[in-house]
């Protein structure tokens, strides 16, 4: 290369990088970290969680109440009146002898693709409704899983894009491996629940810079459950927003903070969702 060509080149480069170091240089600087109470504040409403699907199975619905602790557990909400009313059809959500907030169909039952579902609570003189629809599901590919030499344990690898023109998708693997010899089923340790995305939006704290996770390590042998969830454009637009308050914040360039988005009437919280769902049960080998 000419003195003068390597002379101008050497120059560039002291200056991207002089640029790049002044960047996360001046990013760092904008954080500081501070000490603020959390106020305890007391909500006068209620939290939905729901989901039904096309599965034949007792259908669930979980009521808790909001807390602003974030290490808190939430306080189920027991006592209330839950039915979800389908082509005129009302059916009721008794609730759980055995574990409160926690509401299901007296009997196993399918929602159905198409169809709306009209959902009411009655709780302390208050009525929540919400309305939601099904969408069909496609064919999933799914994950394999990958041998960690250096555990001796595999991890999960997902086989779908995380961004889709086509379609918006969430996937789900549940893994467990307490029926092995020298595990114990009843240790919380000895199972996983993962999930994954497929977003019709290019996050750039989810796809571009996303948060380095924790990596998940089973044995040879573990059982996994894997599903895929259709998702309407309104469930979707709920779940990104839930993403941004928790599994992106901390990136490069995480979203501003606010309240979620919901379906829920009269100031509930959450959301009721109905996604089709295809499943399948693999052994880990």
């Amino acid at each position: 290369m000419p003195g003068i060509l390597k002379y101008i080149y050497l120059k560039v480069f002291k200056i991207k990088i002089g640029i790049w170091i002044f960047v996360f240089g001046f990013l760092s600087a904008c954080e500081e970290a501070t000490d603020h109470a959390i106020p305890d504040q007391v909500y006068n409403t209620i939290v939905v969680d729901a989901i039904l699907t096309n599965e034949l199975k007792q259908q669930e619905i979980h009521l808790s109440k909001p807390f602003s602790d974030p290490n808190g557990r939430p306080e189920p909400v027991s006592g209330a009146t839950v039915n979800v009313t389908v082509n005129g059809f009302d059916v009721s959500f008794p609730e759980s002898a055995l574990t409160p907030g926690l509401y299901q169909t007296e009997n196993d039952v399918a929602a159905t693709i198409g169809q709306s579902y009209y959902l009411a609570v009655s709780f302390e003189g208050k009525t929540y409704n919400a309305v939601t629809t099904m969408v069909p599901v496609s064919q999933p590919v799914l994950p394999s899983f990958q041998f960690v030499p250096d555990t001796g344990l595999y991890k999960i690898a997902w086989n779908n894009p995380q961004y889709s023109p086509f379609e918006q998708a969430m996937f789900e693997a549940d893994i467990r491996w307490g029926h092995l010899p020298g595990y114990d089923p009843e240790d919380t340790l000895t199972k996983a629940r993962l999930l994954y995305y497929t977003l019709n939006t290019i996050d750039v704290s989810y796809i571009i810079f996303p948060q380095d996770k924790e990596e998940v390590y089973f044995p040879y042998g573990s059982i996994a459950v894997l599903k895929k969830f259709s998702l309407t454009d309104d469930f979707t637009n709920y779940l990104r927003a839930l993403l941004a308050e928790t599994e992106w914040q901390g990136s490069l360039f995480e979203d501003a903070r606010g309240n979620l988005p919901t379906n829920i009437s009269n100031g509930g919280l959450g959301y009721f969702g109905a996604c089709s769902v295809i499943a399948d049960t693999v052994v880990v080998q």
